[in-house]
């Protein structure tokens, strides 16, 4: 059975590959994107099971592009975690966008929980 695939969009990218790091630790394949048009670029190469995006990042938030992604029929599907510094609160309006959410910083455990409740389809 091949990895998981999991594609991780921050436009801080050493958020991006820490968070990269952790996760194949557990054994997930990560393509890691530096903003939303680099990930737009490679979602049908990476076949991703599951988006994780920043929600504030310069051109495209990750709520624009998740809504972007599920605009392609091949994704329609596709789980997110959408993960920042702000108040989840403030984030409410738009959660049916995404699946999961998590403010910067996280735990590594909890971000491992919603990873694994998220690809089982389990939010």
């Amino acid at each position: 059975m091949s990895p998981q695939r999991i594609l991780v969009v921050d436009d801080e990218l050493s958020n991006a590959e820490v968070l990269g790091l952790i996760l194949r630790e557990e054994g997930f394949h990560v393509v890691v994107a530096g903003d939303a048009r680099q990930a737009l670029a490679r979602i049908a190469e990476a076949a991703p099971d599951l988006l994780i995006t920043d929600y504030m990042m310069p051109g495209m938030s990750g709520v624009e592009l998740a809504r972007a992604v599920r605009q392609l029929p091949q994704h329609q599907g596709l789980p997110v975690l959408l993960m920042s510094g702000a108040a989840a609160s403030a984030l409410a309006v738009q959660a049916q966008d995404f699946n999961a959410f998590l403010r910067k910083p996280f735990d590594i455990d909890e971000l491992l929980r919603a990873v694994r409740a998220l690809l089982a389809g389990t939010p």
